[in-house]
């Protein structure tokens, strides 16, 4: 879950050399514009529905504080961060007044641009999740609504009124289980519950798959109900959802269409199909989604280790449960780590994992720490992907950082210098580029130069002084210490040597 981040600023090198630090900063943002004065914010604020806008105090047409004005007014949740300089802070304070969440003091590095992107990704992402926790609750209200009209349930006047209206003009699909316990599968009746959400899930995918628009309700524990827009892919919706159970499940799924729901009140309420022991479950969307979010958070902020902890306290609170809810409870979180995989990962999602497999796996087991023994080979599948990953993109990082340093070697070459060229701190990269060579970069550098200084004694009849400054050592004293102390033996004798 990446966050949309606008740029506003008069000067292109700037806007340009910010674009590479935030798309560097694996902070969570991704910049889809740039603007070079209010005027032209206003607008791709309106075109591109940024999360997040980045904007100059000082330029042409429209400063930066009447866009962080004018942004209050639009009413949307967007927040501004100002760029200023120290004679403009007066200027900065007056945008925080409009709901500007921080400011920044030009010129910025890398490492000072991280922790406030940090933060305003934390921001974005609660304002994030809270929408989604609301839509779930408005979703979930009327589903509620479906299933109560359609069992013939009391319901208030307004309340049918605002259902008709919503529903008119929708399409009915009404998908009927013939059997939890078809003869190809040993499924047992408590394996009816996990079904069903295997069921759920599967038809929330197939709405996506096709691109419709659609609620699903539990209507009854076999019957399935789904009101969508009417559209010329619901013949492959139905086709695919009713092939991929039968393959995926080896359940039977018999579909009835609808024209209305108006002359439907109560029409289930004593369906044939139904049972008087029903088994109804809790709505797991809710559930998968947040766990789906968190992930989501720790892989843009490439908090590695901290995800890792957070889905161990999944497995801990599986331990706990008893084995039915803890078979829910794992394939929810299953679920969310292959959609967090194929979001940003570009892996796999669940239906080519196999989510037959998966509930086939489940089904004959009987204690709650099995199901934890499966979720944990589930987890430890998705971080090994992830780290691969991240080691990709980390390779790529590298061979640009040593690309800079056999280009620079010959002058300071500083690590500061290097992290910054690839836009991270000094103590990431450090870290990283020890975990990837083995070696510190202090280390790696020297030995570099000093294979450059080998072949220069060897093959040149250079002065030892220019060697020295030709691979970087301003001192040709410490430049005659320092290869002693490497190669055993002074630059002089190694000539000899050769």
């Amino acid at each position: 879950m990446k966050g949309k981040l606008l740029l506003v600023d008069d000067e292109h090198l700037i806007r340009r050399g910010l674009s590479k630090m935030i798309e560097a900063s694996h902070a969570g943002w991704t910049v889809i514009g740039e603007a070079e004065n209010g005027v032209q914010a206003l607008s791709l604020i309106e075109e591109l529905e940024p999360d997040l806008v980045i904007t100059d105090i000082r330029m042409p047409e429209m400063d930066g504080v009447e866009l962080c004005q004018r942004i209050s007014e639009l009413g949307r949740s967007v927040d501004v961060m100002v760029l200023t300089a120290h004679k403009d802070f007066e200027f900065a304070q007056a945008a925080l007044r409009y709901g500007a969440i921080d400011f920044l003091l030009k010129p910025i590095s890398a490492q000072e641009l991280a922790p406030p992107l940090e933060k305003a990704y934390r921001l974005y992402a609660e304002r994030q999740e809270q929408a989604e926790r609301s839509q779930l609750e408005r979703n979930r209200l009327f589903e509620h609504h479906i299933q109560s009209w359609l069992l013939g349930l009391p319901m208030d006047e307004d309340t049918v009124a605002r259902l008709q209206t919503t529903c008119a003009n929708r399409k009915l699909l009404v998908f009927t289980v013939d059997s939890y316990a078809p003869p190809t599968k040993g499924y047992r009746r408590e394996d009816a519950r996990l079904l069903q959400f295997a069921l759920l899930n599967m038809m929330k995918e197939w709405l996506a798959i096709s691109d419709i628009a659609g609620s699903i309700a539990n209507v009854k524990h076999d019957v399935f109900a789904v009101l969508t827009d009417k559209s010329d892919s619901l013949t492959s919706f139905e086709l695919g959802l009713v092939a991929s159970t039968q393959s995926l499940l080896g359940l039977t799924l018999r579909p009835e269409a609808y024209e209305s729901m108006r002359s439907l009140y109560g029409h289930f309420a004593s369906y044939e199909g139904s049972s008087k022991a029903e088994l109804q479950i809790p709505d797991h969307a809710a559930r998968s989604k947040s766990i789906q979010s968190e992930v989501m958070s720790f892989i843009v902020q490439g908090k590695t280790e901290q995800l890792r902890e957070y889905l161990e306290v999944h497995l801990r609170q599986v331990i706990e449960m008893n084995v039915n809810d803890a078979k829910i409870e794992g394939l929810s979180t299953a679920l969310a780590i292959a959609a967090a995989s194929k979001r940003a990962l570009e892996g796999e999602d669940a239906e080519e994992k196999g989510l037959g497999e998966w509930i086939e796996a489940l089904q004959p087991i009987r204690l709650s720490s099995e199901v934890a023994e499966w979720l944990s080979k589930q987890i430890q599948a998705f971080m090994w992907q992830l780290n691969s990953w991240l080691a990709g993109k980390n390779v790529n990082l590298l061979d640009k950082a040593i690309a800079y340093m056999e280009r620079n070697y010959e002058g300071a070459c500083s690590i500061h210098d290097v992290a910054q060229h690839v836009y991270l701190s000094v103590s990431y990269f450090s870290n990283l580029f020890k975990k990837e060579t083995g070696e510190s970069y202090t280390n790696y550098l020297t030995k570099f130069r000093l294979e450059k200084a080998k072949i220069l004694l060897s093959n040149t009849n250079m002065k030892i002084s220019e060697i020295a400054e030709s691979v970087g050592y301003e001192d040709p004293n410490y430049f005659t210490t320092v290869f002693r102390t490497w190669v055993h033996c002074s630059p002089s004798e190694f000539r000899k040597m050769g």
